[in-house]
């Protein structure tokens, strides 16, 4: 999904030089300088249209875990592709979405995240409700995850760190988006952070206007939606408290 797959020029048919005019020939010759180069980057693999390109953070400061292939769609057609593994990734976890719970040999304990709050990775099979939720108690780390893998966006907040007044107007921020939960993080170490499948923005200031750009550009953003269409509804309602 990468580069231009042919490398060359689109074909066109060889003109006789005994009957070709001087117009036509300056036709073509114009056709030629609008066609765009090849990409440097091109693989040999399907040809890449404007929908099935690299997704650059459209926000200033938020932190993407693709590395050199930006968004989800890019890095999965790679890994498809034989370009790379998700183990040579430097952030595997962007395209690890097994559901613990079901393998063989499961001890029965959620999955632990090497990052905190998780913006991905393996997780259980139940997602968290995540319909403009807004939880009171710390989340099940592999609930949420399972949410963001839907095309949701997790606001987390350190109880810490923020005033009661700042988390009522982070709430009515989530509470009128369908994908979008809500929960206090203890120890998190930043007021406020924004997790997405494979995304993060954090901020010192829960006023942040870029708290309110992130769920407008990240919440069910096909680009890092492993899973298009999947539910919010119908999950987990219950805390890590119970």
């Amino acid at each position: 999904m990468i580069g231009n797959p042919n490398g060359r020029l689109p074909n066109m048919r060889t003109l006789r030089t005994a009957r070709t005019a001087t117009a036509p020939l300056l036709v073509l010759a114009a056709l030629a300088a609008c066609t765009p180069a090849p990409d440097p980057t091109g693989d040999g693999g399907a040809a890449a249209d404007p929908d099935s390109q690299q997704a650059a953070p459209a926000i200033e400061g938020v932190e993407s875990f693709y590395g050199e292939y930006g968004d989800y769609v890019t890095v999965m057609a790679a890994i498809q592709d034989g370009e790379v593994t998700a183990e040579d990734l430097e952030y595997p976890f962007v395209a690890q979405q097994e559901h613990v719970d079901a393998q063989n040999g499961w001890d029965g304990q959620p999955p632990v995240y090497e990052m905190t709050p998780p913006a991905g990775g393996n997780h259980l099979g139940q997602w968290q409700t995540c319909t403009g939720s807004v939880y009171d108690a710390p989340l099940v780390d592999g609930h949420a995850v399972h949410s963001l893998e839907h095309g949701a966006v997790w606001l987390t907040y350190d109880p810490e760190l923020v005033e009661q007044a700042a988390v009522d107007a982070l709430a009515l921020l989530i509470q009128k988006r369908d994908y979008a939960l809500m929960s206090p993080y203890p120890g998190q170490g930043v007021p406020v952070s924004l997790q997405s499948w494979g995304n993060r923005y954090q901020t010192d200031d829960p006023a942040d206007q870029v708290i309110e750009d992130y769920l407008d550009e990240y919440v069910q953003n096909e680009r890092f939606n492993p899973e298009a269409q999947a539910p919010c509804s119908g999950g987990v309602n219950t805390t890590a408290e119970g």
